[in-house]
C-alpha cells in the first residue's frame, strides 16, 4: 500500500483549495469584489482545517461560495454550475494526476515532498491545459447558454457521487487500488449525466418554442385587432368626411364665407384625430415574412407606442429568413429595442426609427433613437455591468457583443451624432 507523508499530504491539500479558487476566479467574474475577498478569507481556513479531519470540506466550498457570491433573494443557477463544474474539474486532475503517480510508485513506497511537488506541476500543467481549452472553445457561452435548475442538479448529482466514491476509497485506505475503478465509474456516470442533460435540454427547447409561438399568436392578434380598429376608424371617417363635404357645398352656396372658415377648421382638427402621423403604419410589417422577427417587432413598437415614442419602420424589400438561428436574432432585436426605447423615451423628442433590408448576401437592420446626451464612451457602453438605468443589469450591449463573438458573420456598429444613436448589425448570408 503507497502511503503519503503527513506533511506532504497537508502541503498537497492546501494547494488543492488554492487550485480551486484560482481555477473559479479565472472561469467566473460573478460577486461583488467584496463578497470575493471575504469567500477567500473567511472559507479558505474553514475548508482547510475541516479537511484536515473529514473528506467533505469540498461542500463547504461550493455551499458557501454559493451564499457568499449570489445575489440577494435570487437564485443562481449559473454560479452553482460553474462552482460544481470547477470541483469536478479538480476531481478528473486529481485522479488523472494520481494514476500517473501510482503507476511509476512502488507499493511499499512513502510519498514525500519530491512526489508531491511532481504531482502538483502535473495538476497546474492540466488546468493550464483545461483554461486553454475553455478560452478557445468559448466554453464560458455553453455555460451560460444552458446553466439551468436541471443542468445543476444533474451536476450537483455528478459530484455527490464523485464525492462519495472518494471518501470511500480514503475510507478503506485503498485510494491507490481504486483509481482505475473511479475512472470508468466517473466516465459511466458523465455519460449517463450528458445523456439526461440533452434529454431536458430537448424539452427545455420545446418549451421554450412553444412560449415563443404563443408569445407570436399573441402579438400578431394585438396586429389584427389594431388593422381592425383602424379600418373601423377609417369606414366612419369616410362616411363623416362626406357629411362634411356636403355641409361646405351648402356654406359655399349660401356665400356665408366666415362659417366655412369654422367648418374647414372644424375639419382640420377631425382629420388630424383620425390621421395622426405619430400613428404607426402596420402595413411596414408585409414585407416580413418571418413569424418569429415580425411578432418580436410588433410587440416592442407597440410598447414603444404606450411610451408615446414615435415608431416608423422601413423595410422595402421582402425579408424571408435571417442566417444565425432565428432566437438569436430575436434576442438581439429585442435587446436593441429596449435600449433604444430606454434611451428615446428620456429624450425630448422621442423618436425611434428602423431600417431592415435585405439582398442576396446580407441583411442590415438599422435603429436610430434620439436619446439624451451622455458623457459616457461607446467603449465603456459595451462594458459588462455598466449601465445608466437605475435598476438594471447593463449586460445588454455586452450580450450583443458576445453575440458578435460568437457568430463570424455578424457585423455591429454603433455610432453617436447630434443626440442620435445608430445600431447597425448586418447578418451577412
Amino acid at each position: 500500500m503507497i502511503t503519503i507523508d503527513t506533511k506532504a499530504y497537508i502541503l498537497r491539500f492546501f494547494v488543492d483549495i488554492v487550485l480551486f479558487y484560482g481555477l473559479f476566479f479565472m472561469l467566473n467574474k460573478q460577486g461583488t469584489k467584496r463578497n470575493r475577498i471575504l469567500f477567500i478569507v473567511i472559507i479558505f481556513p474553514l475548508t482547510f482545517f475541516v479537511g484536515l479531519y473529514s473528506s467533505f470540506s469540498d461542500l463547504i466550498l461550493v455551499i458557501f461560495g454559493y451564499l457568499f457570491l449570489k445575489r440577494k433573494h435570487e437564485k443562481d443557477y449559473r454560479l452553482l454550475s460553474s462552482l460544481i463544474a470547477c470541483m469536478l474539474v479538480l476531481y478528473m486532475v486529481d485522479i488523472i494526476s494520481s494514476t500517473l503517480m501510482v503507476s511509476g510508485i512502488s507499493n511499499d513506497h512513502v510519498v514525500g515532498f519530491f512526489e508531491i511537488f511532481i504531482q502538483i506541476g502535473i495538476k497546474i500543467s492540466l488546468i493550464s491545459l483545461f483554461y486553454f481549452f475553455y478560452q478557445k472553445m468559448h466554453m464560458y457561452q455553453v455555460i451560460k447558454k444552458f446553466s439551468s435548475e436541471s443542468s445543476a442538479f444533474l451536476l450537483m448529482y455528478l459530484f455527490l457521487v464523485t464525492l462519495l466514491i472518494t471518501y470511500a476509497a480514503h475510507y478503506y485506505a485503498a485510494y491507490d487500488h481504486f483509481v482505475i475503478g473511479i475512472i470508468i465509474f466517473l466516465i459511466i456516470q458523465t455519460v449517463f449525466v450528458f445523456f439526461l442533460f440533452l434529454r431536458i435540454l430537448n424539452k427545455q427547447k420545446e418549451r421554450y418554442e412553444s412560449q415563443m409561438e404563443r408569445q407570436e399568436l399573441d402579438n400578431l392578434k394585438m396586429y389584427t385587432k389594431e388593422l381592425e380598429e383602424k379600418q373601423q376608424q377609417t369606414i366612419k371617417f369616410r362616411h363623416d368626411y362626406k357629411n362634411l363635404l356636403l355641409s361646405f357645398k351648402e356654406i359655399v352656396s349660401s356665400g356665408r364665407n366666415f362659417k366655412m372658415v369654422e367648418q374647414i377648421e372644424e375639419l382640420e382638427h377631425y382629420s388630424d384625430k383620425y390621421l395622426s402621423k405619430d400613428k404607426f403604419d402596420y402595413k411596414a410589417f408585409y414585407n416580413i415574412h418571418d413569424s418569429f422577427i415580425k411578432s418580436i417587432l410588433i410587440a416592442k413598437f407597440h410598447r414603444a407606442r404606450e411610451l408615446n415614442i414615435q415608431c416608423h419602420l422601413e423595410c422595402a424589400t421582402p425579408v424571408d429568413g435571417v442566417p444565425i438561428p432565428t432566437f438569436d436574432c430575436v434576442r438581439i432585436l429585442g435587446i436593441l429595442l429596449d435600449n433604444a426605447m430606454e434611451a428615446a423615451v428620456e429624450s425630448t423628442d422621442k423618436i425611434i426609427d428602423l431600417m431592415i433590408y435585405q439582398d442576396d448576401s446580407q441583411i442590415e437592420f438599422l435603429i436610430k433613437n434620439t436619446y439624451k446626451n451622455s458623457d459616457i464612451s461607446m467603449d465603456k457602453l459595451q462594458n459588462r455591468g455598466l449601465t445608466t438605468k437605475e435598476g438594471h443589469s447593463g449586460l445588454g450591449l455586452n450580450t450583443i457583443h458576445e453575440y458578435n463573438q460568437k457568430y463570424p458573420n455578424i457585423f455591429v456598429q454603433y455610432q453617436r451624432k447630434n443626440l442620435l444613436f445608430s445600431t447597425q448589425v448586418i447578418l451577412i448570408k
